[in-house]
C-alpha cells in the first residue's frame, strides 16, 4: 500500500488490536476503537486500567488494523506512546466522538452517557508510529 492508501484504509471504521509488552508473560492484546489523525493513533481508556499501566511501563506499543474480506489488507504500526490523564469533560467528548464513529450518532451519544463530564479517571493514549507494515493481496 502507498501512504495514501494506508491513510485511507485507516480512516475507514475498523477495530484495531493494541499490543503491549509484558515482562512476565506474553504481550497483552486488546481490541480498541481508535482515531487516526495526522499520522498518529489516539485511543481512550481508563487511566488505571491494565492497558494504561502497561503502556506507561513499556513506553511503546503496536497496533494491527485488518480487513478480512478480499482483497485482504492490513496495517501494523509500532512506536512510542504517550499516556495523558484527561478531564472528565474531555473524556466525555472523546468517547462521544469515537462511539459515534463506530456506533452511529444516536448509539454513540447513548454510549457516551456512561462517561458523564463529571466522571474522572480517563486517559488519552497517543501512538506515533516509527515503523509501519502494510499489505494488500
Amino acid at each position: 500500500m502507498s501512504d495514501t492508501q494506508r491513510d485511507a484504509f485507516l480512516d475507514e471504521v475498523r477495530l484495531a488490536v493494541l499490543v503491549i509488552e509484558r515482562a512476565d508473560k506474553g504481550p497483552l492484546c486488546a481490541p480498541v476503537w481508535y482515531r487516526y489523525d495526522d499520522g498518529a493513533f489516539q485511543i481512550s481508556m481508563e487511566n488505571d486500567s491494565a492497558k494504561a499501566v502497561l503502556l506507561r511501563r513499556a513506553g511503546r506499543a503496536s497496533l494491527c488494523v485488518q480487513d478480512e474480506s478480499i482483497p485482504y489488507r492490513y496495517v501494523t504500526a509500532e512506536g512510542p506512546v504517550e499516556v495523558e490523564v484527561i478531564s472528565g469533560e474531555v473524556r466525555h467528548e472523546l468517547v462521544r466522538e469515537m462511539a459515534s464513529r463506530y456506533l452511529g450518532d444516536e448509539l454513540g451519544r447513548q454510549y457516551a452517557d456512561g462517561y458523564p463530564p463529571e466522571l474522572e479517571g480517563g486517559a488519552l493514549v497517543t501512538l506515533r508510529p516509527r515503523r509501519w507494515r502494510t499489505e494488500m493481496y
